[in-house]
């Protein structure tokens, strides 16, 4: 009698593939730092188009590995899903099965398990409701991207804000059950560093990946994955800024935004922390700042104590 064991659960498959996500955030992430720290130190015969253009050159390498950990983060959390109705349905053709499964015993991990070319037709086949043909499309593009990557000498080009996309879009389909701003500063409070006691800039890391992701967005596509209206004048989110460490930061993203369009509204929200606060309206002591939200005692354009 044929006994497979160690068959892991969709909540296993789940996270394994979100920590692959995770990590091309990371990676993704990094890059967008690297280049701001070094945009002041460009070499001498390059001119700052040139100097851009080799940086994001030499960074290609990192760049497609994140890409590739997006496609196997997804691949994970389809597997899941499934999974969740039998994860037998995973378990491939029988002739591709372990010379030790007919021996009585096998672990899961040595079958050969669905291509990645089938699974979301075996997801729509099984699951309600089914993935739409957008996420179709985009699994296939994402899939191939990544296969080229695997197999080719000339993987292509891959941009930060083509990677950041490609993440959120991920995000939005298989991983939406927790906000991503949330899910990433609970991942701050879970990582290598926390397990040291290192969490005190938890807060600001996570201020400038989404303030560093929505710089790569196009309007629209801001508005989709944050709900961020780049119409609308934004401000520093006093429940975000007090939480984070302003020993040696002086520049905050502005991501709080008023929820009404009507002059001398007063809600701001923050999609960050999401958490609404009642400010004042009235001009900021500091005549060079233009600001005229004042909460906790500081301008949120300028941050200037009042």
């Amino acid at each position: 009698m044929l006994m497979i064991v160690d068959i892991p659960t969709a909540a296993d498959f789940y996270a394994a593939g979100l920590k692959q996500v995770h990590l091309a955030w990371q990676i993704a992430m990094q890059s967008l730092r690297d280049y701001d720290d070094a945009t002041y130190y460009k070499l001498a015969y390059e001119t700052p188009e040139e100097a851009t253009a080799d940086f994001w050159r030499r960074s290609q390498p990192l760049l497609a590995n994140a890409y590739s950990l997006i496609q196997h983060g997804m691949e994970l959390a389809l597997k899941g899903r499934i999974a969740a109705v039998t994860p037998y349905l995973l378990i491939g053709d029988p002739k591709d099965w372990p010379n030790n499964a007919a021996n009585g015993t096998a672990s899961f991990g040595e079958f050969r398990t669905l291509d990645a070319v089938d699974l979301v037709k075996v997801h729509n086949s099984v699951i309600a409701p089914p993935l739409d043909n957008d996420f179709k499309v985009f699994w296939d593009q994402v899939r191939r991207d990544r296969n080229r990557i695997m197999h080719s000498a000339e993987p292509g080009t891959f941009t930060p804000a083509e990677v950041v996309k490609t993440i959120l879009t991920a995000v939005d389909v298989l991983f939406h059950d927790i906000p991503w701003p949330r899910r990433l500063l609970q991942m701050e409070y879970e990582s290598k560093f926390a397990s040291l006691g290192f969490v005190d800039d938890a807060q600001n890391n996570v201020l400038f990946e989404i303030g560093s992701a929505i710089r790569q967005l196009t309007p629209a596509e801001a508005k989709r994955f944050f709900g961020f209206d780049n119409d609308l004048r934004g401000y520093v989110c006093p429940y975000c800024y007090f939480a984070a460490n302003r020993d040696w930061q002086d520049e905050w993203p502005h991501l709080a935004q008023f929820t009404t369009k009507t002059p001398g509204a007063t809600s701001l929200y923050c999609f960050v922390c999401e958490r609404t606060t009642e400010v004042e309206r009235a001009a900021c002591l500091d005549e060079a700042c233009k600001g005229d939200a004042i909460a906790e005692g500081i301008c949120l354009t300028c941050t200037r104590l009042q």
